[in-house]
């Protein structure tokens, strides 16, 4: 509980972030084109904060880089392939 207590102000910034994405995406449900804008930040902002929140812990490793950048992609080929289904 104290390491909680601790990280959440490391976590409170990736909550904000996939909310502004899920307001974003909502908001603009009238644009594929603009939800997939969104959808891009919201992938870009997430990798970039694992690769602040490691590098603030000081366990930012290759290996977490391409978690990290996989775990985006992956995020983003799902939400794709739903939005822009035939």
């Amino acid at each position: 509980m104290k390491k909680l207590a601790k990280d959440i102000q490391h976590y409170t910034p990736l909550i904000g972030i996939f909310l502004a994405g899920i307001l974003g995406f909502a908001i603009f449900s009238y644009d594929k084109v603009f939800q997939a804008a969104v959808i891009i930040a919201v992938a870009v902002a997430y990798f970039f904060w694992g690769l602040i929140h490691h590098s603030i812990h000081e366990d930012l490793q290759v290996s977490i880089v391409l978690e990290y950048a996989a775990i985006a992609a992956i995020g983003v080929v799902m939400v794709f392939s739903l939005l822009f289904r035939a």
